[in-house]
């Protein structure tokens, strides 16, 4: 498994079929095989397409927004599929189950604002 790495700038990523095609301007820079990424890192102001952004977390490949000097912008992650059965279950929940969860969550923050806030 490889790291794709798109550490110049003003690139674009694009999907071709099975593949993530670089480009910069009209020049193709790089071509990988979907099967064969682990991850996506892009440096700085380059750009990916809806379409390969899509296709990548399809195959749960994560990709990660960084500055020119590394500083992590945030992750897509794709979605694990036991949470879309965890969405549905919460969704069939009593008003009652609701409740509680919600009463529990409030005293855990309230609980952790006491231990993080002098007094």
């Amino acid at each position: 498994m490889q790291t794709l790495y798109v550490s110049q700038q003003n690139c674009y990523v694009g999907l071709s079929q099975e593949s993530l095609i670089i480009k910069q301007g009209d020049r193709i820079l790089g071509e990988v095989q979907l099967p064969l990424l682990e991850q996506v890192l892009i440096f700085g102001k380059s750009q990916v397409s809806t379409q390969a952004i899509r296709a990548c977390l399809w195959r749960d490949i994560p990709i990660a927004y960084l500055s020119r000097m590394g500083y992590c912008y945030g992750r897509m992650l794709p979605i694990a599929r036991g949470f879309r059965q965890l969405s549905r279950y919460q969704q069939q929940l009593s008003f009652t189950d609701n409740l509680i969860t919600a009463r529990t969550i409030v005293e855990a923050k309230l609980k952790n604002s006491r231990t993080l806030l002098p007094g």
